[in-house]
């Protein structure tokens, strides 16, 4: 997820959220049966999961999500989809493979990711283009190297960088195919089989503050990262501050359910984690108008560029922890592609629009033939084709045609590498790295995949590739159980008790 809007998603999506039965009339919901799969979580992963647990055989499918709204942080995203689509990619004369990514996503992420899990992800993406595409989504035949991506290509919508595009459809196709939804309401805890040990449900706190236990099958957890949780943050990462907001919700006026709630709730079952301390920092908060590398210059307070522009997010932050304030200026100009973000980023100032570079350079505070310079230097290299300062290889436009965009970007968190240990099936493992029957996890609440860092572009791809996988798993394992008579009793580490001492039910099976 990269430039986050909330409004955009909101205003498209709250509705779905608010009305559930919009065009797909739907039974009253009877939480007390015997679900086939319960999804946490109803961002792209979520989304991804049920609709492949319908696909492959399940019928009885609950989406649960925390807040009013559904989407998560791929609501809020810019829609880059990182993929290796050598029929889309080779007729344009770009030749790629998934050894090449593969090896691109090993060095960003410092070589520590699971290359297994990732070569996983990147065979599997171009696959997961087909399936959206199914699912109404419509690609953009140009690809483009995104932002964080030194090599590797991403793709768009034809309908423009906008998350919120994945989830509208997805949405809508999960309900056709009779996916129910219950929102506002947080999972807290998960629910055990006495015998089997399966996850068998899961237990969710009403809007009345009751708890409710919903049977299920199989469970997937696609409840996102931690990246909204500052302290939590701050706990794994001793480089995070207390005043280093989320590029999600770099003002914190809105919505962002990214608080690592699903590491809290898998402890009783032993749940494994990994580099929970790989949280991704990045500069951009919402000064930047482009996704894709070539179309914007990076610039310190002097009106210098410091960076390849089109470096890896790490690259970037290193270069920029250099300069004074720790912030840089980001400059296009009218030739470049905006994206929907444009008209809310010139309203609440977080970018301002100029008729000249010596007007920029006045809003900037550095001197204007001092910026003149830089923004001649860099054209120069762009009608050239080598840029001599900083070797960038992706230069798709000169910076000359006004009227000139400028935005002021600083440090955020941005994505967590880490989270709950799995395996090729999405299988959630222990601490003894075994299976934790009836356990699926998908998108930012995994982790392990990338390493200390991630291409721009493929968190996307990650959430639907095994979306994707652990739908279609806990699927088959329901499958496998149809027959087999379930109880659920709470977590072995709790009791009824513990969980709600004002409970006044227990639990009961139809």
């Amino acid at each position: 997820m990269i430039r986050r809007e909330f409004l955009a998603g909101l205003t498209g999506l709250s509705a779905l959220a608010a009305a559930p039965a919009i065009s797909f009339a739907q039974t009253p919901m009877n939480l007390g049966q015997q679900w086939d799969i319960i999804v946490i979580g109803s961002g792209l992963a979520g989304l991804s999961a049920a609709l492949s647990a319908s696909e492959n055989g399940a019928d009885r499918i609950l989406v649960i999500e925390k807040l009013p709204v559904l989407g998560g942080h791929s609501r809020l995203s810019t829609g880059s989809f990182l993929a290796v689509s050598p029929k889309r990619l080779e007729p344009l004369g770009i030749h790629t493979s998934v050894d090449a990514v593969l090896e691109e996503m090993m060095e960003v992420g410092g070589g520590i990711g699971n290359k297994d899990l990732a070569r996983i992800l990147l065979s599997q993406s171009d696959a997961a283009m087909d399936w959206l595409e199914t699912h109404g989504l419509v690609w953009n035949p140009e690809p483009y190297v995104a932002v964080g991506s030194p090599s590797a290509y991403a793709f768009r919508t034809i309908q423009g960088f906008t998350g919120s595009h994945y989830i509208f459809k997805l949405n809508q196709r999960a309900r056709e195919r009779g996916v129910r939804f219950l929102y506002d309401q947080p999972v807290t805890d998960l629910l055990q089989d006495p015998v089997s040990g399966n996850v068998n449900g899961v237990v969710v706190k009403s809007k009345n503050h009751e708890l409710i236990y919903i049977r299920g099958n199989a469970v997937v957890i696609a409840t996102g990262g931690y990246s909204a949780n500052n302290a939590l943050c701050r706990k794994f990462n001793s480089e995070i501050s207390a005043l280093m907001p989320s590029t999600a919700n770099p003002g914190g006026r809105y919505l962002d359910g990214a608080w690592g709630d699903a590491l809290e709730f898998t402890k009783p079952f032993h749940a494994a984690t990994v580099d929970l301390d790989k949280i991704q920092k990045i500069c951009f908060l919402g000064g930047r108008l482009v996704d894709y590398t070539g179309a914007d210059i990076y610039l310190n307070k002097n009106g210098l560029r410091f960076v390849n522009e089109g470096a890896s997010h790490g690259d970037v932050l290193v270069e920029l922890l250099k300069q004074p304030q720790r912030a840089m200026w980001v400059i296009t100009d009218s030739q470049s592609k905006k994206g929907l973000s444009l008209e809310n980023k010139l309203a609440d100032g977080a970018v301002k629009k100029f008729d000249s570079l010596r007007q920029v350079a006045a809003f900037i505070g550095c001197p204007a033939e001092t910026l003149e310079e830089t923004v001649t230097r860099y054209n120069d290299f762009v009608l050239k084709g080598v840029d001599k300062d900083f070797g960038k290889k992706v230069m798709l436009q000169t910076i000359s045609y006004p009227p000139f965009y400028v935005g002021q970007e600083r440090v955020g968190v941005h994505y967590c590498c880490g989270g709950l240990k799995f395996n090729e099936k999405a299988q959630v493992l222990n601490t003894s790295d075994e299976p934790i029957a009836g356990l699926y996890v998908a998108g930012e609440a995994s982790g392990g995949v990338h390493g200390k860092d991630r291409l721009g572009g493929i968190g996307l791809t990650d959430a639907v590739v095994f979306g994707r996988i652990a739908g279609r798993e806990a699927a088959l394992l329901e499958r496998a159980s149809e027959h087999t008579e379930f109880r659920y009793v709470p977590p072995r580490s709790r009791s009824v008790q513990e969980l709600d001492a004002s409970a006044d039910f227990e639990p009961t099976s139809d």
